[in-house]
């Protein structure tokens, strides 16, 4: 009997919900359904308004206890039992739930003894669907419509925003479910939904029909007896498409399913209701574009190998990239928003993001990274302006010029060098020239062979050093040629051999494809350097080792610092670096052969002992690369500074 009073009450719940019953009445219906079939005495239904619970229905004289349970059902999201210490008395609450969103609280209670909780997920059920279906606010309500439209406002994100939306109608209008459209591209995209299955919806959206739901216009309402509706309903709502435009701009349509069609008040809050969702999504999509927008403009000052400082017009940091916050010791996240005063370490950099700076560059010189070496940058400093000129800040740039200074530095002492050089055999020429023409017929046949020797002498240098600065210049500008040939390269070291030099070469011919010009080239310069730094005897020895020679110079000068042996094979580095050195060259010897033995594929190093001598060897294939090759390789090749 109890389980035919129980179904009794729920058809007819059921039914006025369909005729279209007040809401009101439908409620206490299943409040008073609840309390006889659970065999209690009393009870009340709350709903969530604003975050609080409001009594909807009751039985009169409803107990403090009842409430207090209400409360605990909807913080809890499930059924609960309390008994109220002061009384006595038993509650049992349900919580009122659409999906996952709690609408509100069943509760039931009264006597001493446990009240029968088995009905009232039923019943709370019930009360769900009429409560889905009553508006929270009437028409009239002024201020509760105000504060759920500002309640769609609240948030700037899109997803959030779609929740509030669904929430206001629901709170409005009684909607128990409806679906967003949004236009992208020229298509429709249902961006959010609720109280609709995705099944359903999807199964929906196949249909002819569905497309008129989303056709652009003013609001339409469709009855249930349209396919697409009697798709998406199951109680026989009517399905109200408004459209959402924003400064003329469509931007989607909102579909809501309501209990009957709206009345020309209710219309008009519909109308009102859909701009306002539209400005609001507007107002949410521009938030995400300006923050999108922001982090873009991070993500390039961070992905910058320049330092880069960024402060408001106070002075304040406002952005601190990776560089910068290496090189002054920054911690990006706690810098953000304090002075940039006392920040940089540097005073004249911290002058030039002031409030009173002005655009401006110069060059500063800074520690390195961790304790580095000083490194020199260009610090340029401006001002950033919005479009309509609005002052938005400083920017600081800094440019790493140390490797520019350094090339400067060497190349200002190779043209201090380059200049004795060139001095040098073009005075000794001028002087013996000189000499031959005012005195040729009195000096003797000894003095005129010997002013003729010193001048062949001196244009030979000239002539090695001008083919040494083409080379290096053809280097640099991608254009140098290697010819291969095969030669016997244990008789072209055998011509190097005299009073100093000792040539040691197999006793068999060694035949190799060879660049001859190039391979004499690198001998020269490495024979040249032991003579130079050296009195004692040069010792040339040939190796050969299968696929590859191995050539030798060996000497017994003081011999090369172990720190300063990479710098060797560099371009213009000499360990006295001065015009006024002991020895002369212009620093481009070693760096010739590097890039000469590098590109015919071997390799060239230098072992040396201090105050025992030096040895310089390098190796070549036998079989050497093609002359394609070779010429790729030493014209790809990096330009070392």
């Amino acid at each position: 009997m109890a389980a035919d009073l129980v179904h009794d009450r729920l058809q007819a719940i059921l039914r006025g919900l369909a005729c279209g019953a007040e809401p009101t009445r439908l409620v206490q219906d299943a409040l008073i359904g609840a309390v006889t079939a659970s065999k209690a005495k009393e009870g009340l239904v709350s709903r969530v308004v604003n975050g609080a619970l409001q009594t909807v229905a009751s039985t009169g004289g409803a107990g403090q206890y009842l409430a207090e349970a209400a409360q605990d059902a909807v913080r809890t999201e499930r059924m609960v039992r309390r008994r109220d210490a002061r009384t006595g008395l038993v509650a049992a609450a349900e919580p009122i739930k659409a999906g996952s969103r709690v609408l509100g609280a069943l509760v039931v209670g009264g006597g001493m003894e446990m009240v029968d909780a088995g009905p009232l997920s039923l019943f709370a059920d019930a009360a769900a669907l009429v409560l889905l279906r009553q508006p929270v606010a009437p028409i009239g309500a002024l201020p509760e419509v105000l504060d759920t439209l500002s309640l769609v406002a609240s948030s700037m994100d899109t997803a959030s925003t779609m929740g509030h939306i669904f929430d206001a109608a629901a709170r409005l209008f009684g909607a128990a479910s409806g679906f967003c459209a949004l236009s992208e591209n020229g298509t429709m995209r249902i961006a959010a939904y609720r109280g609709v299955a995705q099944d359903r919806l999807v199964a929906a959206s196949r249909r002819p029909e569905f497309k008129a739901l989303l056709a652009p216009g003013e609001m339409r309402v469709d009855p249930p007896s349209d396919p697409a509706v009697a798709a998406l309903t199951r109680l026989g709502e009517f399905a109200v498409g408004l459209p959402l435009s924003a400064d003329g701009r469509s931007m989607g349509r909102l579909v809501v399913f309501l209990a009957e069609p709206p009345d020309p008040g209710r219309a008009q809050l519909l109308a009102s209701f859909a701009r306002n969702v539209a400005l609001s999504l507007r107002a949410a999509s521009l938030c995400r574009r300006i923050e999108d927008h922001e982090e873009q403009l991070a993500s390039m000052v961070h992905a910058m190998a320049n330092p880069v400082v960024v402060v408001d017009e106070t002075g304040r940091v406002s952005e601190v990239n990776g560089a910068a916050a290496e090189l002054f010791r920054l911690s990006t996240a706690f810098e953000i928003g304090h002075p940039v005063t006392g920040k940089l370490g540097h005073a004249g950099l911290e002058r030039m993001l002031g409030p009173s700076g002005v655009d401006s560059a110069s060059e500063v010189v800074l520690p390195g990274p961790n304790d580095g070496e000083p490194r020199v940058y260009r610090a340029t400093a401006r001002r950033m302006r919005a479009a309509d000129g609005r002052a938005l800040g400083r920017v600081l740039v800094l440019d790493d010029l140390t490797v520019e200074r350094q090339a400067d530095a060497i190349k200002a002492d190779f043209v201090a060098v380059i200049g004795h050089e060139l001095r040098t055999p073009l005075t000794v020429m001028k002087g013996y020239m000189h000499t031959l023409a005012k005195r040729f017929d009195t000096l003797s046949e000894e003095k005129r062979g010997q002013a003729i020797g010193a001048v062949q002498a001196n244009l030979v240098r000239l002539e090695r050093l001008i083919e040494d600065l083409l080379f290096i210049s053809s280097v640099e500008q991608r254009r140098c040629k290697i010819d291969l040939e095969s030669h016997d390269v244990a008789a072209l070291l055998a011509e190097r051999g005299d009073t100093r030099v000792t040539v040691r070469t197999p006793a068999r011919p060694v035949e190799m494809l060879v660049d001859q010009p190039k391979f004499q080239q690198v001998v020269h310069h490495l024979l040249d350097n032991a003579l130079k730094y050296s009195e004692g005897p040069v010792i040339v020895e040939l190796a050969d080792k299968g696929d590859e020679i191995e050539v030798s110079v060996t000497d017994s000068g003081p011999g090369i610092y172990s720190g300063d042996v990479p710098q060797l094979f560099e371009r213009f580095r000499q360990l006295d670096g001065t015009s006024t050195r002991k020895h002369g060259g212009v620093g481009i010897g070693l760096y010739l052969c590097r890039r000469v033995v590098e590109a015919l594929g071997g390799r060239i190093w230098c072992d040396s002992r201090l105050g025992v001598g030096s040895r310089f060897a390098f190796t070549l294939p036998k079989d050497g690369h093609s002359a394609e090759a070779a010429t790729a390789a030493i014209n790809r090749a990096p330009v070392s500074t």
